[in-house]
């Protein structure tokens, strides 16, 4: 039951992405966000940008899940300390990885403005 209910709620989250994207942009397929990833269409510093946004975004993602997944174990603990400590450390951990590709973004943003002359 419980892995029915953490695999609906990341299926959500995943899912949400393309909803949104057919929401706004009415044609566009989703396969095709992937095409900058194409080595063969794009040159290396392209390829690089667009790959390492793609971590980091896939990273935001997992922490986010990790996050939804641990605050339902705290939620279910019911009072049994072990099961709170480990879902309060899955939590710190879950907000720290967001904090870090947070400041990934941050941190491309400006090497690819001040060091690549890119913008």
């Amino acid at each position: 039951m419980k892995i029915s209910k953490t695999f609906g709620t990341l299926s959500t989250v995943f899912l949400s992405q393309f909803l949104v994207l057919k929401a706004y942009a009415a044609d566009v397929d989703p396969l095709s966000l992937l095409d900058p990833l194409n080595p063969m269409k794009t040159d290396l510093n392209t390829f690089i940008t667009n790959a390492i946004n793609f971590a980091i975004t896939l990273a935001a993602l997992v922490c986010v899940a990790i996050l939804i997944a641990s605050g339902y174990m705290y939620i279910t603990a019911s009072g049994d300390e072990a099961k709170v400590e480990k879902a309060t450390k899955s939590m710190t951990g879950a907000i720290i990885g967001l904090v870090i590709c947070f400041i990934a973004v941050i941190l491309v943003q400006f090497v690819l403005k001040n060091l690549l002359e890119q913008k």
